[in-house]
């Protein structure tokens, strides 16, 4: 019975895809260990509440920037060349955060954490999605997805624990994860390169020419016109989605007035559902409807989600009680499955530079969790169900774009 667990085991790393999944779990675990004692070290240092939306949106702009320019990096010099090094980044930066009184300081270790994070996505969706076949696309980017989403809930669960001890050390905890990534990334991946770079060497010294951190738009111009409508969708969506993504952790602390432990398990509670969502409900759906038929489907369920909780925080004013987490996290699930579609739905147009065409859905989608960010620190500094009021008008608008525009966009 062992020596059958060890075959298991040792069957499940010579599978690259699976190679990924565990170090995406391992990569995203120790980037979401900071987030519950974020608020704590927010009220630790004297910081206006508005200071969360802007540390945020200063991370997603910076996510926005290298996901496209390290994604289409990867596709040129190999990804494992630039994957190993982002947890590190990650985590060095984390430090800082975690350690410097000076706010300056502050400011550039959350632009070197979105520098890293945007890089991470970008390269790990790319990866898989170059030596996925059209078919398994999907259902890889999911699964890399759902190993996110379940090291994310883990990682805030263990940030928030640490934090109770003090929410400095949940920091000081990233970087010698940051330090255990780079090492089993670097004994672990195996190395691959964009196809069309392998076919077209002699293509490579012009192209690395047009390599240049700030050509997101450049690169987003080249899209096809369905293809840019869309990150225009994933845009907005991005940023309703974070409106409420990103103050609900201060509102829990803020507001509701709960321990950084309490919201460490709200979100592993909602992160497990997500996970869920995109590894087995998923997968379901996909076997009945396409791709942007679920997009649309999920948008309309989380409006409905988010109107039913807003009415009953109205109902019954903070004093939150389990229906209403549970909702929340069912809400969370919906947006999780939106985002691993939307990277699908731009990446079954292309068939190379699955890096860099997954780099820039990741961008647009990190420019609007910027906006999103900005705003959720201001409105919730304005009124506590601002943040939810705002998500459910976006979305709706996401929602009706989709349904006016997108049988225009085809026909194109």
């Amino acid at each position: 019975m062992t020596s059958t667990k060890k075959v298991n085991f040792h069957s499940f790393f010579q599978n690259n895809i699976n190679r990924m999944i565990f170090l995406m779990f391992f990569c995203v675990f120790l980037y979401n260990l900071g987030h519950p004692a974020t608020p704590a070290l927010i009220e630790l240092r004297n910081w206006k509440k508005s200071i969360s939306g802007v540390l945020l949106a200063l991370m997603s702009c910076s996510m926005f920037i290298s996901s496209p320019y390290l994604g289409s990096l990867a596709d040129h010099v190999g990804m494992k060349k630039i994957f190993k090094f982002m947890p590190l980044i990650y985590g060095s930066a984390q430090l800082i955060f975690g350690f410097s009184p000076y706010l300056s300081f502050i400011y550039l270790a959350r632009i070197i954490s979105g520098f890293a994070s945007g890089g991470t996505y970008a390269v790990a969706f790319g990866y898989v999605s170059q030596i996925s076949s059209k078919e398994e696309k999907a259902k890889n980017i999911a699964k890399v997805s759902s190993a996110a989403i379940i090291g994310g809930a883990i990682g805030q669960k263990v940030g928030g624990l640490v934090a109770l001890i003090d929410p400095r050390y949940s920091f000081g905890l990233q970087f010698i994860c940051g330090i255990i990534a780079f090492l089993l990334i670097f004994i672990i991946m195996k190395e691959i390169k964009s196809d069309k770079f392998e076919e077209n060497s002699a293509g490579k010294t012009n192209e690395k020419k047009n390599l240049n951190p700030f050509s997101t738009f450049t690169y987003i111009k080249e899209l096809d016109p369905f293809s840019k409508f869309f990150c225009f969708i994933i845009f907005l969506t991005g940023i309703g989605i974070y409106t409420f993504g990103s103050s609900i952790n201060y509102f829990l602390k803020f507001y509701v007035k709960v321990s950084s432990n309490t919201i460490g398990t709200f979100v592993m509670f909602s992160s497990l559902t997500a996970f869920f969502g995109t590894s087995v409900l998923l997968s379901f759906l996909l076997k009945k409807y396409k791709e942007l038929i679920l997009y649309k489907a999920l948008l309309f369920i989380g409006i409905i989600l988010m109107g039913i909780i807003l009415f009953r925080l109205n109902s019954h004013g903070l004093n939150l009680t389990l229906p209403s987490y549970i909702l929340m996290a069912l809400y969370t699930m919906t947006y999780e499955i939106v985002k691993s579609l939307g990277n699908t739905i731009i990446a079954k147009n292309y068939k190379y530079e699955q890096g860099k065409i997954l780099g820039v859905a990741s961008a647009v989608s990190f420019l609007g969790n910027a906006v999103g960010s900005l705003l959720s620190g201001y409105i919730l500094s304005i009124n506590s169900f601002l943040p939810f009021i705002v998500n459910i008008v976006v979305i709706s608008i996401v929602l009706i774009l989709l349904i006016i525009f997108h049988p225009k966009m085809r026909l194109a």
